[in-house]
């Protein structure tokens, strides 16, 4: 659990242990912790070059996209970002906070990380995926920067992509979901950009792209790291 402590001390978040008598904990350290696997995994990621972890995982959740101008970039993790909701007077939905929000290069991506959950879905056309492609448009869709992307990308432990992902690859659900707060912004071509870049991938597919690294040879630190994140109890 020294992870997930550090975790804390660095940002904040509370930790609970298990059998903790709290009602609600911002982390909830057990077995099927969501923020333990975040924390155990991707802590440890972050140390390495892009193009080890990053690059592989982005092929497999937009099967072969993405992958040109990463190399051996390390890429800016970070955990738990908050960016609040574009006004609205149709609903009050307050901070939202990612698991993961990277930046390398022109590529800004944010990962949802879901282990024995589901998405939560609110009303119909508020639910946790639409929330965050809204609010990741207001805040961070370049005004200027066409070279800049934006990527989503649910990683879950499901055998098939979860169809509620799978409607935001429609440019019209997307469209639905935006709020259109900025008004020099052409949210039909945002739409589709969008559309173009929600991914899905698993846990497993990360396993066996660590598994994979390892055996290829690395140089001795990356092989450390990579080691190590193989044996971290999140995976057991």
């Amino acid at each position: 659990m020294s992870i997930m402590y550090q975790l804390h001390k660095s940002i904040g978040k509370r930790p609970c242990p298990p059998g903790s008598k709290v009602e609600r904990c911002p982390m909830v350290v057990n077995s099927n912790s969501e923020d333990l696997l975040v924390s155990d995994v991707f802590l440890l990621l972050r140390y390495l070059p892009s193009d080890i972890w990053l690059a592989p995982l982005l092929q497999t959740a937009f099967k072969g996209r993405f992958l040109k101008g990463i190399g051996q970039d390390k890429a800016k993790v970070e955990f738990w970002k908050r960016f609040p909701a574009p006004p609205t007077t149709e609903t009050l939905e307050g901070i939202d906070e990612i698991h993961i929000f990277i930046t390398i290069r022109h590529l800004l991506i944010l990962i949802e990380c879901k282990y024995r959950s589901l998405v939560q879905t609110g009303s119909a056309r508020r639910d946790q995926i639409a929330r965050y492609l809204d609010a990741v448009t207001f805040n961070y869709w370049p005004d200027f920067d066409a070279k800049r992307e934006i990527l989503f990308i649910l990683l879950t432990d499901d055998e098939a992509e979860p169809e509620i992902l799978s409607r935001y690859k429609r440019p019209e659900t997307v469209l639905a979901c935006l709020t259109q707060a900025r008004p020099f912004l052409d949210y039909e071509q945002v739409s589709e950009m969008l559309a173009r870049n929600v991914g899905w991938t698993t846990w497993g597919d990360l396993l066996h792209i660590l598994e994979g690294q390892v055996t290829k040879g690395l140089p001795p630190v990356e092989s450390m790291i990579a080691g190590a994140t193989l044996t971290t109890p999140a995976w057991s």
